[in-house]
């Protein structure tokens, strides 16, 4: 599942650089079609501006140009992180071969000659944009596998280790540990089984979503009802923490959705901010009504999240996992998760927080029509 723009539905962009505005003219009057949005820059260094504002999907690039060239634009746009990927289309006369030559060693993927013939503009122009998002989908597809590797390697691997450690150390000193050591020990074993086993149901529930074989059954579900059994099932968790779990959630909010999917997003919400409020704070669950749909919030008391990091939490392929207020371990993958069951149902989940005084992640499902 590609989170690229062309695949949620965006225009592509294309940057037309030139400092010749009959070019220009020329080349907006061929790409310019619904399908694309097109910006200028009229010299370099305004295109190195342009980009870092932009970013778009694909540059048409004039090699001849005064001050900066096509080519010290390029070598720029390589060396930057942030635009090494974006896909330069060198706009060249036909006796410049050594140009074009210079251009693939810099990193070009392609080049146009003047005068243009529209039809192979239109053409090369398509062609890149599609391997562009091809590319993306294949590089995101590694990125889920590796991180769906990595988890089954440390985090479940480190979670057994754990646990086999503790029982190793029962065994090991049954005949001296006190009753109150046995049994704080014990408890330990419970509490990273749980989490090893909440792992365990998220990884398979996501590895379903890959895959596309997720049982899918969209019912009118009460909402408050959800909320309220999810609440009572994760009630002892916040109580051993003295967190006040509560629920404003109105009795008359319905949804039209999957049941065990939302049942999970919800669980998934809860249980985080249950890990991320410190001791003596509070939970609420919440409704509230927007034009065709539902929009359900949790808000904690926590201790917030870095924006610089907000980016980054409903991404499988970037490792955002901090531990709780007590030490709680996570492993990045139910946000991730909750993000994938609310879109397949129609939805949207977003977040908002400040450090040190809390966090509310909400998602909107839609009302029975």
């Amino acid at each position: 599942m590609s989170n690229t723009d062309a695949q949620k539905g965006k225009k592509p962009v294309i940057l037309i650089v030139d400092d010749v505005p009959r070019n220009i003219q020329v080349l907006g009057a061929l790409l310019n079609k619904p399908e694309y949005n097109l910006a200028v820059a009229m010299n370099g260094q305004q295109a190195l501006d342009t980009v870092s504002k932009i970013k778009p999907d694909l540059i048409l690039l004039d090699v001849m140009m005064p001050v900066m060239d096509g080519h010290e634009v390029c070598r720029r746009l390589k060396q930057n992180e942030a635009t090494r990927d974006i896909p330069v289309i060198f706009i060249t006369a036909k006796s410049e071969t050594d140009d074009i030559i210079t251009g693939f060693e810099l990193g070009a993927v392609d080049y146009i000659t003047k005068p243009f013939i529209g039809s192979e503009l239109i053409a090369r122009v398509k062609t890149h944009l599609a391997l562009k998002v091809t590319k993306e989908s294949l590089q995101e597809e590694i990125a889920t596998k590796n991180k769906f590797f990595s988890i089954i390697s440390h985090d479940l691997r480190g979670s057994f280790g754990i646990i086999l450690s503790f029982v190793q150390l029962i065994q090991e000193n049954k005949d001296y540990l006190s009753t109150e050591e046995l049994n704080e020990l014990l408890e330990d074993i419970g509490k990273t089984s749980k989490n090893t086993l909440d792992l365990l149901d998220n990884l398979l529930e996501w590895a379903r979503a890959q895959t596309g074989r997720l049982n899918f059954n969209p019912e009118k579900l009460p909402v408050k009802a959800l909320s309220a059994s999810i609440i009572q099932s994760l009630n002892e968790i916040a109580s051993n923490k003295n967190i006040d779990l509560d629920s404003s959630v109105e009795t008359d909010h319905e949804v039209f959705a999957d049941k065990n999917m939302v049942l999970l997003v919800i669980r998934n919400l809860v249980s985080n901010a249950i890990k991320f409020t410190p001791q003596k704070g509070k939970i609420t669950v919440s409704s509230f009504s927007e034009d065709g749909f539902v929009k359900i919030a949790v808000a904690d008391s926590g201790v917030g999240i870095d924006k610089n990091k907000m980016d980054s939490l409903f991404k499988i392929d970037m490792k955002v996992s901090t531990p709780g207020t007590e030490n709680e371990q996570g492993n990045g993958l139910g946000l991730v998760l909750c993000k994938e069951f609310v879109e397949h149902n129609g939805g949207k989940i977003g977040i908002e927080s400040e450090l040190n005084k809390g966090t509310t992640v909400w998602f909107t499902l839609p009302k029975p029509n």
